[in-house]
């Protein structure tokens, strides 16, 4: 192995991608007391110290504009990185559908969430998603679940948003329970599309204009 090894290559490696950010980058190297300006190589010893004080010290980013939006102003240097290193999606576009619809129910103050649809796996996905947050999901499986009028109405009284997902195994006979004749309660959603990134982004269009209003 060489004994030293070059700082713009070994920054590119890891992921940050374009010349301005890895000039953030060294910022943060030089703070750490791993390199100094104008230096072009560092010891190979030091990588696995300047990688620890890299990520460490700053916010990395994808290019995608809602993720550079969901970074928001961050307490450590925004460092644009390819998707897998981005701090708000990893890689996944409903990852950051997640963290969009987190913070805009936040800001709408939007917490319960009355789900019809969905499969076990979406519903897994959700919850993990919204983990540690304040939304709370009461969630209907349209293969197992059969629920009653009676049954319906207290989590109808307790929702905020009723979300019809519309495009997964849901039988009409559970759908229209909580859907027909129901009494002034939530607002109700129609997700057209499957995929729990679809769903994401129909709430946060629902809270996002709920948050204008309340506004």
């Amino acid at each position: 192995m060489a004994a030293d090894t070059d700082i713009d290559d070994w920054l590119a490696s890891e992921g940050i991608l374009d010349a301005p950010s890895r000039v953030e980058a060294r910022v943060v190297l030089a703070a750490a007391g791993l390199t100094r300006a104008g230096k072009q190589r560092i010891a190979t010893h030091k990588l696995d110290r300047a990688r620890e004080a890299l990520w460490a010290g700053i916010t990395p980013v994808c290019a995608n504009p809602a993720c550079l939006t969901a970074a928001g102003i961050p307490a450590k240097l925004i460092v644009r990185t390819g998707r897998d290193r981005c701090s708000v999606c990893a890689g996944s576009n409903t990852r950051r559908a997640g963290r969009e619809m987190v913070e805009a129910c936040a800001k709408s103050g939007l917490e319960r969430i009355l789900l019809l649809g969905g499969s076990g796996n979406a519903h897994a996905e959700l919850r993990a998603l919204t983990a540690g947050t304040p939304i709370e999901w009461r969630i209907i499986d349209g293969r197992n679940d059969r629920p009653t009028k009676r049954q319906a109405l207290p989590d109808l009284a307790w929702a905020q948003l009723l979300v019809v997902w519309a495009s997964t195994e849901l039988p009409h006979r559970v759908s229209q329970v909580y859907t027909e004749d129901r009494p002034a309660g939530p607002p109700l959603i129609t997700v057209a599309r499957r995929g729990v990134e679809a769903l994401c982004t129909a709430v946060v269009q629902f809270a996002s204009g709920s948050a204008r209003s309340n506004g």
